[in-house]
Order: C-alpha cells, then structure tokens, then sequence
C-alpha cells in the first residue's frame, strides 16, 4: 500500500512523524503564559486567606473584650500556643478550660487548618507581644491587663500582617499585608 503525497517526503520516502521546531516553540510558549498566569493567583490566594485568618483573630479577640466587660468579675483571657498555631478564649477563673463558643455550643478554640478554620491552613504567629507571656487579657472597661500595646503577627508564607491591641482602650488595628 502506497503512502499518500502528503506524507512522503521529495525523494518519495515516508515522512518522519513528529514535531516541527516551531511548533515545540509555540507549545512552549503558551505553558509560559498559562504559567504566568498561574502564579500571581496563587499570590492572590494565600493574602486571601491571611486577611480571613486575620479577620477572624481580630472578630475573636473583639469578643473576648466584650465578654470581659460583661463579666467584670471573671474578664476574658486569649491564650496562645504558637506553636499549634492555635488559640482560646477562657475565663480567668479557669485559664485551662475555653468557653462556650457562642455560634456553635463548642469550646472556644481556634487552631489554623482545623474545624472553623479549616480553610486557613498554613497560617501561623511569626511574632507574639503580649507582655512577656502568651496571654493577652481585657478588664472590666476593655482595656488591657498590661501596660504596653499587644502586637500579633500571622504569616503565611513570605507575606505577614500585624494586629495592634492598644493598652488603654483595647482598640485593634489591622496593618496592611506585606
């Protein structure tokens, strides 16, 4: 059976079946440009689900203060283990057992990449100032139970972000994502 013109070369000899060099040259291309693409998502990603872990420290520790002032008597502590890159809300009167989170009837404790946090893997504290120790508390009027502002710093990967608990008001403030 004879080959069809198409495929045979000048001399009459089969053509060899394969690739031309531009055509590796252009499929190469369009994997750079999807690649190009891919990476800055990524990016996207994972400041994304920083700012959602931020969202929900700062939402956590919001609720700790009010607490605090609601139960004057026995304030809201927020204690810390880095880590287990994870945190809870306790009484004073009973550092070691959380209380009850309010939206789900569970004790109160946080851990990046696990239950409420599931979505927020990878996430952990770079940095802890809370006074010397790994507990920030509140007072009765919200205001720290130490004398200098707290700081936390959650990272993920290379890119950090900062929350600032003010010592005498308990005011938080979020820096940007760098």
């Amino acid at each position: 059976m004879s080959l069809p013109p198409a495929l045979r070369n000048r001399r009459g000899r089969p053509r060899a079946q394969g690739f031309t060099l531009v055509e590796l040259l252009m499929v190469v291309a369009v994997l750079a440009i999807l690649a190009g693409l891919v990476v800055p998502t990524m990016g996207a990603a994972d400041r994304a689900r920083l700012r959602a872990a931020t969202r929900l420290l700062a939402a956590d520790l919001e609720y700790a203060q009010a607490e605090s002032m609601s139960h004057g008597g026995d304030p809201r502590l927020v204690v810390f283990d880095a880590r287990e890159r994870s945190y809870r809300v306790v009484a004073a009167s009973t550092p070691d057992v959380p209380i009850t989170h309010p939206g789900d009837g569970q004790p109160y404790e946080t851990r990046f990449g696990v239950g409420r946090a599931a979505d927020l893997l990878g996430v952990t504290f770079r940095r802890l100032a809370l006074g010397g120790d790994d507990v920030l508390g509140f007072g009765a009027w919200g205001e720290l139970d130490q004398t200098d502002a707290a700081t936390i710093t959650l990272a993920l990967g290379d890119r950090e972000v900062t929350i600032t608990v003010t010592s005498d008001t308990g005011e938080l403030s979020i820096g940007e994502i760098r």
